[in-house]
């Protein structure tokens, strides 16, 4: 097993656990793109934006959504009606998805598994591909965006949201406001201890291979997305390619204070109009 593969096999393992041995109000409470109105008003355009482009009815079109979880995000497409299939690490988690889904009268095929592996073996192209807070998981980020890529049929989209922008990158206030944020967060669950704990650790540059939470936040071992890079390998492949950048945290008045100083911590990104290519 390969380096990069033995990473991408701990943060499945961390990340199936965790999300398994969550309540569902926990993970949203944990989760800031599943609760605050305006940070789902920003994915819902992407949504709009996605549909317009292929130009038919949305009940035509086909979606596949990695790392899909429970399917709260799904949300957006299930109401529009869409011919859904969802992947994910988590048994648990697509079980409510397609309970979730049943609700909306749309059903929705699931697959449980590695989604760089699922996607190599895919025998099909969609019109979209899309992931939520689902790449800052993965150590090979970029391997998985290029499958991805490769899984849209020509003239569809690719859709990425709710990912941490490169921490190096960031002015200090925006850095300093989100850990603030997020410790205060902390505190409010009551876990504060432990987020010291990990973060004191991290600090020393210490990532524990057996610890989960070091391989469940794998964006906090890689210091956050490169958003440029994701740009550049989607530019070829795509006639359209644009990122849109906003302020994300767990706290709701945080959220607030965050979004009236215009600071911005997390990226999406929207490609149209996947050119022809032989895979």
């Amino acid at each position: 097993m390969s380096v990069r593969t033995s990473e991408r096999a701990r943060a499945l393992a961390a990340n199936a656990a965790s999300y398994d041995a969550r309540a569902e109000r926990e993970f949203v409470s944990g989760a800031p793109h599943l609760k605050h109105a305006s940070v789902a008003a920003i994915y819902e355009g992407m949504v709009e934006r996605a549909l317009a482009s292929l130009g038919r009815p949305a009940r035509e079109v086909s979606v596949l959504e990695v790392g899909a979880g429970d399917g709260r995000a799904s949300v957006a497409w299930l109401r529009r009606g869409v011919r859904l299939t969802a992947i994910d690490s988590s048994s648990t988690m697509l079980a409510r998805l397609r309970a979730r889904a049943e609700g909306y009268g749309v059903p929705a095929r699931t697959q449980v598994g590695d989604a760089v592996e699922l996607l190599e073996r895919l025998d099909r192209r969609f019109d979209v591909v899309t992931h939520v807070s689902m790449l800052h998981h993965v150590p090979g980020y970029l391997e998985l965006l290029d499958r991805s890529a490769a899984a849209v049929a020509p003239h569809g989209c690719l859709l990425t949201f709710q990912d941490p922008l490169r921490y190096d990158r960031l002015p200090r206030v925006a850095h300093a406001a989100d850990r603030a944020a997020y410790f205060a967060w902390r505190l409010a669950q009551g876990n504060l201890r432990q987020g010291l704990r990990t973060r004191l650790r991290r600090l020393r540059g210490r990532y524990d291979p057996d610890e989960p939470a070091d391989y469940e936040e794998y964006h906090v071992v890689r210091n956050g997305l490169d958003s440029e890079a994701m740009r550049a390998r989607l530019a070829p492949c795509f006639g359209s390619v644009s990122e849109v950048r906003y302020w994300a945290t767990q706290g709701a008045p945080w959220q607030w204070l965050g979004e009236r100083l215009g600071l911005r911590t997390e990226f999406g990104v929207v490609a149209i109009d996947r050119r022809r290519a032989s895979r």
